[in-house]
């Protein structure tokens, strides 16, 4: 099956990007077999105030690395609704992360950010990054979200004791957090600790994720938390990229999701990599007003294309994989 994009992001209307994608029926599609694949995320943030909002700069990082691993980033738009920005301005960070910065001089009652990406992956190029990152302290110092405590440090002791080789320490620990912790939605939030969630036992993908990382920078292992999309899970998803050394002067980058005790596969998009949530956090801003906002998002990833080894061909009459909120 052949990826055909065609979609004029640039100025192009939100309605028409979503009449011009062609959308995949992946009911039955064995993902281990697939060795291309193509998908287009949309997300609509909006804020609703109690009355006027003064001088709101709103920081987006919901939209693709432009290239991470096997995955290219093809195109990309965001619109404000709603209200006139007089900035929107697109940069990277330090991690690379593609992040949308916008000024926006007065919202009336109401503000939305639509925000639309295409990107491919393509399985069999490996994933590398520069030797000096298994060095690069932010990789491996904790922050105060992923800090171990004794019960971490005695956890990432009883590993290293059991499985001493990188990769497969790596491995294990992430099997270790699977089987400790049970999913457990608003139990915690967004400033819950690695050893607040595994105290308790139990958390959201950012805490199985925050306890990953505790165990393995304390274990003396280059690691970083991911943010991004996952089909099929009814949300965004975290998981932990390791890295180890290749022996040839490069870094290997080893991705693991802790919440399903598994490495990750053509079912993930990445969105930004950092030290933890807080470095990536998908939405963070500021406004001047006496009263409060509510936020409301809707998400959705849809699978344009599929190209793989002895599947059958995929209908493409309808269905789509979703992420609601």
């Amino acid at each position: 099956m052949t990826l055909q994009l065609g979609l004029g992001f640039s100025g192009a209307d939100d309605q028409d990007m979503g009449d011009n994608i062609t959308v995949l029926d992946t009911t039955g599609v064995d993902w281990s077999r697939v060795r291309r694949s193509a998908y287009a995320i949309h997300q609509t943030i909006t804020y609703e105030y109690e009355g006027p909002v003064r001088r709101l700069r709103q920081r987006l990082m919901v939209q693709p690395r432009e290239q991470h691993g096997d995955q290219r980033r093809v195109a990309r738009h965001v619109r404000v609704v709603d209200a006139t920005p007089r900035r929107v301005r697109s940069s990277a960070d330090d991690f690379g992360n593609h992040v949308v910065d916008i000024d926006v001089p007065y919202v009336a009652d109401r503000v939305s950010f639509i925000s639309w990406s295409v990107v491919e992956r393509h399985t069999g190029l490996p994933h590398l990054a520069a030797a000096a990152s298994l060095v690069d302290p932010r990789l491996l110092e904790p922050t105060r979200l992923t800090a171990p405590d004794e019960a971490l440090c005695e956890l990432a002791a009883d590993l290293r004791r059991t499985c001493p080789l990188g990769e497969d320490l790596a491995v294990e620990a992430c099997a270790r957090v699977f089987s400790l912790m049970a999913y457990a939605a608003n139990v915690t939030g967004v400033r819950t600790t690695a050893a607040e969630a595994f105290a308790q036992r139990s958390g959201v993908c950012q805490d199985f994720a925050h306890v990953l990382l505790a165990i393995t920078r304390c274990l003396g292992l280059p690691s970083r938390y991911v943010s991004g999309q996952m089909l099929g899970v009814g949300g965004s998803h975290a998981w932990v990229e390791v890295l180890v050394p290749t022996g040839d002067g490069h870094a290997r980058v080893l991705s693991l999701d802790p919440t399903h005790g598994r490495r990750t596969g053509m079912t993930y998009v990445t969105i930004a990599v950092g030290r933890d949530y807080a470095h990536v956090a998908p939405l963070s801003g500021t406004y001047v007003a006496s009263h409060a906002g509510v936020l409301s998002i809707s998400k959705r990833v849809t699978v344009m294309s599929i190209d793989s080894d002895g599947l059958t061909d995929v209908s493409s009459s309808a269905g789509e994989e979703r992420l609601a909120g």
